[in-house]
């Protein structure tokens, strides 16, 4: 119950709310049963700022190719290919594999009617033939809505970025290898999971040059998972002929291990499909079933007026919130009814991404800022 030094009854709600894509806790793999090295920390190194990732409903590079009796001809047909390749990505961004056979098929008019823009880069043509790279912009509203009406349980909540740590064979971290440069390619951060590299200054290689790198647990690698705000650190050891890969996830949970291959060298195709293992854990944790609906009261605890402005901004950027209303306000206290889509604990996952702590205790939920000191004393 509030306790309230002035009482003021508000009644307030908004709907329809904007993401926010600042990052969350990110499902994490099992535990190993070795106990792991751990090692000695050093000197610490500058945070570094959030890495740029990209807009989830943008698909970059679309490969389209194709001939007909005419260039103009061609053109159609080309970009007839390339829209639907956009479109599957975008909806495998966005779901977990388990929900790939729910995609919507669609006709190429639908998909049309689902694509915002799009960009021709590198176009080539001859009299007969077409090709070029495109890059398609999608519109969230239109796709969020085709989604919902399907009844696809989906996400659009970005964990905190996982931190690749790319090696070949028995060597270091090599930041100009061409297995490191693979996981250079902006696609790798445009994802619900953002695959980044070290920045492999002088900060990281003192850390990264240790032999035993596969053999740390997650407190051993706490320098970098500070330094770069990490979900979890995924090493990729790749042959020398770059056929296979052998992938060790680390995250607070554990470890787990993996591995790729395929019959020629394909490093990308493999980073491909580590991104999306990893990425998948994710998506299966927060995909949100819009199907279905739930309410809670919660009591909100905040230091200033500036802090409750705040909190109630980052709970607008909470798209599975429905619906919300102030039910009471007092001087450090108030109290709200949210409805929302899905389960309490990804709502719960959604508001740690927005920074926000939603408790529970005998007197209910109670919600604040992460690091609040918010008084709650009688």
């Amino acid at each position: 119950m509030l306790r309230y030094i002035a009482f003021a009854l508000v009644a307030t709600s908004f709907a329809a709310m904007a993401l926010n894509s600042t990052p969350a806790d990110s499902a994490a793999a099992p535990a190993a049963k070795a106990a792991p090295a751990k090692a000695a920390a050093p000197a610490a190194a500058p945070v570094r700022p959030a890495a740029r990732v990209g807009d989830l409903y943008t698909v970059n590079n679309v490969k389209i190719d194709a001939t007909a009796e005419s260039a103009t001809i061609a053109r159609d047909l080309a970009m007839a290919q390339g829209r639907p390749q956009a479109w599957t990505k975008v909806f495998r961004r966005l779901t977990a594999t388990s929900g790939w056979p729910k995609q919507p098929q669609l006709m190429d008019a639908q998909v049309q009617r689902l694509v915002s823009s799009f960009e021709v880069i590198g176009e080539r043509r001859s009299t007969t033939r077409y090709l070029a790279d495109v890059t398609y912009h999608f519109n969230p509203v239109a796709v969020r809505q085709l989604l919902r009406q399907s009844g696809v349980a989906f996400t659009e909540t970005r964990s905190r970025p996982a931190l690749v740590i790319p090696i070949v064979a028995d060597g270091r971290f090599d930041p100009m290898s061409a297995w490191s440069k693979v996981w250079t390619d902006p696609s790798y951060r445009q994802g619900l999971v953002p695959m980044i590299l070290p920045e492999g200054d002088a900060a990281d290689l003192a850390f990264l040059s240790r032999s035993d790198l596969a053999q740390l647990d997650w407190a051993g690698f706490t320098p970098l998972v500070r330094r770069y705000n990490a979900s979890e650190v995924v090493i990729a050891i790749a042959s020398q002929d770059g056929k296979t890969v052998q992938a060790v996830q680390i995250s607070p949970a554990g470890r787990s291990a993996s591995s790729f291959a395929y019959a020629q060298p394909n490093l990308a195709g493999i980073a491909d499909a580590l991104t999306d293992k990893v990425a998948d854990v994710w998506k299966s944790r927060s995909s949100v079933d819009y199907g279905t609906r739930a309410r809670l009261t919660a009591d909100v605890q905040f230091d200033s007026l500036e802090q409750w402005a705040k909190i109630r901004a980052q709970l607008s950027a909470i798209r599975a919130i429905s619906d919300m209303d102030v039910v009471g306000l007092a001087r450090n206290e108030a109290e709200i009814d949210l409805a929302y889509f899905g389960r309490i604990e990804q709502l719960r996952d959604s508001m740690a991404q927005q920074n926000l702590d939603l408790s529970t205790g005998p007197a209910g939920y109670t919600l604040q800022l992460r690091g609040s000191t918010a008084d709650s004393s009688p």
